[in-house]
């Protein structure tokens, strides 16, 4: 399952990256995870459910999630894992295999004439 960089903004107060991806229909709930690169998973990580049936779709079906908070001028590792399974599909609590992880230097937002914002699609 793909997940791709949709923007990084970034003020003297505040980073943000959004990131989308188009959910499987099979599944429904998405565990979104990141942490500051090279610090361990286990350890350092955060993230935050998504539940496909609770938040909007793009034109393109993708669903688009914020990390806020992050610190300016940081390189940070992205990645994405199923949840659950819809339950018509014999849903499951076991969560399955993140996704191939980005690795995002926050410090590299000046790729677009506005300097607060790099969209990578």
């Amino acid at each position: 399952m793909p997940i791709r960089l949709k923007r990084l903004a970034q003020s003297s107060s505040q980073t943000i990256i959004t990131v989308a991806f188009i959910p499987l229909t099979s599944h429904d709930i998405y565990e979104l995870q990141w942490k500051e690169y090279p610090q361990k998973w286990e350890i350092d990580g955060k993230s935050k459910t998504i539940n496909v049936k609770e938040v909007s779709k793009n034109r393109n079906n993708k669903i688009q999630a914020n990390i806020e908070d992050l610190n300016p001028g940081t390189t940070y590792t992205v990645r994405l894992r199923v949840l659950r399974v819809v339950a018509s599909q014999g849903g499951s609590a076991t969560p399955g295999k993140p996704s191939p992880e980005l690795i995002i230097d926050t410090e590299a937002v000046s790729c677009t004439p506005k300097a607060s914002q790099c969209i990578i699609l």
